[in-house]
């Protein structure tokens, strides 16, 4: 289902988008909203839900290169590609809001304000991946998870966030375990841990 977009619906600076250039999208879970290779028509921004971009290797294997949340854009490359570069998946219901590349273009080449808020928007998002690739230098198992909860990356679903944090799922749940037995978190509920001063 597609509806045309209110221009108060989205935050500085895609909210000065034309109505015209921006569309709402609604997904289930499990469905895609893009494929690898794909042609691209603009980036998107996530207004609930949660999205997974991801690839598969070559021996298959599924890798996650960034859980998108709600509040975040993603597949900003659309606006320098002819083609999606990975797969864009709804891990739950969601909303997203398609922000077009002709009327982006458009913003850019009108309003030096537009490009700055722009380009602040995007350096904003590549110190978050610098973050992340951060986290998943680090070696050991505690340390990494911790830094993650700090980040606020685990949910309700723990294998989805050892796919996330680059670590086996064993690992994960061997470790939680761990760190609950010695009072540097809480286990709240089923899959759901608070970190402890």
């Amino acid at each position: 289902m597609i509806q045309i977009m209110s221009e108060q619906s989205l935050p500085e600076p895609f909210n000065a988008i034309d109505a015209n250039g921006k569309h709402t999208r609604e997904l289930t879970a499990g469905q895609s909203l893009f494929i690898r290779g794909d042609p691209t028509t603009g980036l998107f921004y996530l207004q609930s839900g949660a999205i997974d971009l991801n690839r598969q290797t070559v021996s298959g294997h599924n890798i996650i290169l960034h859980r998108v949340r709600a509040g975040e854009t993603f597949a900003e490359a659309a606006l320098f590609s002819d083609f999606y570069h990975c797969t864009a998946v709804a891990t739950e219901d969601s909303v997203v809001v398609e922000c077009l590349r002709g009327a982006i273009d458009m913003c850019l080449s009108g309003d030096s304000d537009f490009a700055r808020q722009l380009a602040r928007h995007f350096a904003f998002q590549v110190q978050s991946s610098r973050r992340h690739v951060e986290l998943l230098s680090i070696r050991s198992a505690e340390d990494r998870i911790l830094l993650a909860m700090e980040d606020g990356l685990l949910g309700e679903d723990v294998s989805a966030f050892a796919e996330l944090i680059g670590l086996a799922q064993e690992t994960v749940y061997r470790t939680l375990k761990r760190l609950t037995d010695n009072r540097r978190i809480e286990k709240t509920a089923r899959g759901r841990y608070n970190l402890l001063s």
